[in-house]
């Protein structure tokens, strides 16, 4: 979607449907990331090996964009099994 002016100063830019197109486009990005953000809060380790769950954890951290230490700590403890994090303790 092309934005211009016309003669009168007004700016034209297109479509409802450009608009629209143009305006998701932006935020598809912001978006993606939003999205790891909220599934690695919700990550949990389970009964799985911990190999598994710090690898998913890393691949959605990197996606979401967060590169704060003590923020990552936070939400990787948070999602650890509870066993691990007694024994770690």
């Amino acid at each position: 979607m092309a934005a211009h002016t016309t003669s009168g100063g007004a700016i034209h830019l297109g479509t409802i449907s450009d608009f629209m197109a143009a305006l998701n486009s932006a935020f598809s990005l912001f978006d993606a990331e939003e999205e790891s953000l909220q599934r690695l809060h919700e990550l949990r380790q389970h009964s799985r090996p911990i190999d598994e769950f710090v690898s998913e954890f890393r691949i959605l951290a990197k996606r979401a964009g967060l590169t704060d230490t003590s923020q990552l700590i936070y939400i990787f403890r948070q999602g650890l099994d509870q066993d691990i994090v007694i024994q770690a303790i």
